[in-house]
């Protein structure tokens, strides 16, 4: 199928959303705040919101018959950023910041004006002129906007499908790193993940690439791909055959050491022999998050001292974060 017929077919299932909100229908697509352990207050209803924003730029509708309903819509996304615990700008609030910009209403200036207050991320990030020139007409997207769009609707399904086309062409290097995106953040799958990394890792062990950091972050994402597979000792391998390489990369190469420590690697003594000078001078210099994960590599090593050390800071930065965020 092509994949402009596959997108064709992807929008159509968009309809029924805006059916069922232009007939009334609305809480499904209003805010509607949810509190989650891991992500705090965030919205219910944003990506049905997202479906439907989607669909009343495609769907062909004419404007006069949606403009009270784009309006309502362009409130309640104020709302959900302005109460969202990750706060960001989102597909949602430019989609439709372009739908409302189009009627040109002088009365709208306070609302575009409230969504660039709705948060820091707006404050900084959100420009109602970009966002007006950001969508394409449908004919004119790529099958690289396709599969972001199939991401943005949520609809893995058809990310995979966009991917599969992508991948029928010849993939050079520049490919490849689209495909490890793609694998990433739309389809989630790891024959993509491993075809794009493998490939990468290839390349740049028969011509090196200019700048050493390319090589160290290809070599990385190659033995993290093979632990994710099960391949802990082959990962391992890799490590120790670019130890010199990874090295020159102390957080990085600390991470991923530890992380071979964890999942039990046969070689785990040499690697932790290679990892803990590298933890120990870029002590205070992690994410917050990384110092339980290199905390148990400690402990499974039996240094019980700086896994306390370790376990003592992170806690101390995920504390000092909450309360700079209020939190607490």
């Amino acid at each position: 199928m092509d994949y402009k017929e596959l997108l064709h077919k992807m929008m159509n299932e968009c309809r029924e959303d805006a059916e069922r909100y232009l007939s009334g229908d609305k809480e499904d697509y209003l805010y509607c705040k949810e509190t989650d352990e891991e992500y705090g207050d965030t919205d219910k209803n944003y990506s049905n919101r997202t479906r439907l924003c989607y669909e009343l730029m495609y769907g062909g509708y004419q404007a006069e018959k949606i403009e009270d309903a784009v309006r309502e819509l362009f409130e309640t996304e104020v709302i959900s950023r302005e109460n969202e615990s990750f706060q960001g700008v989102g597909v949602n609030l430019e989609l439709l910041t372009c739908l409302l910009g189009r009627y040109q209403r002088s009365e709208d200036d306070a609302l575009f004006e409230r969504a660039k207050n709705a948060n820091f991320d707006c404050e900084l990030g959100y420009d109602k002129d970009h966002s007006m020139k950001r969508f394409k007409p449908l004919e004119e997207l790529t099958l690289e906007n396709c599969i972001w769009l199939a991401d943005d609707l949520g609809r893995q399904d058809y990310a995979c499908k966009f991917v599969d086309i992508f991948k029928e062409q010849p993939l050079g290097l520049e490919g490849l790193k689209q495909l490890e995106s793609y694998a990433k953040y739309a389809t989630k799958r790891m024959c993509d993940r491993e075809q794009a990394v493998t490939g990468i890792y290839e390349t740049y062990l028969a011509e090196p690439p200019k700048y050493e950091w390319d090589l160290c972050s290809a070599v990385e994402h190659y033995i993290l791909m093979l632990a994710d597979k099960g391949e802990v000792d082959r990962a391992a391998e890799v490590f120790m055959e670019h130890i010199n390489l990874l090295s020159s990369e102390e957080i990085p190469c600390s991470k991923v050491g530890a992380r071979l420590i964890r999942d039990s690697a046969e070689e785990r003594a040499e690697i932790w022999e290679m990892i803990r000078p590298l933890i120990k001078k870029k002590f205070r210099k992690f994410a917050p998050v990384d110092y339980a994960p290199l905390a148990a590599a400690a402990e499974i090593m039996g240094d019980v001292r700086l896994a306390k050390k370790l376990r003592k800071k992170g806690e101390d930065e995920l504390t000092k974060i909450k309360r700079d965020f209020g939190d607490e």
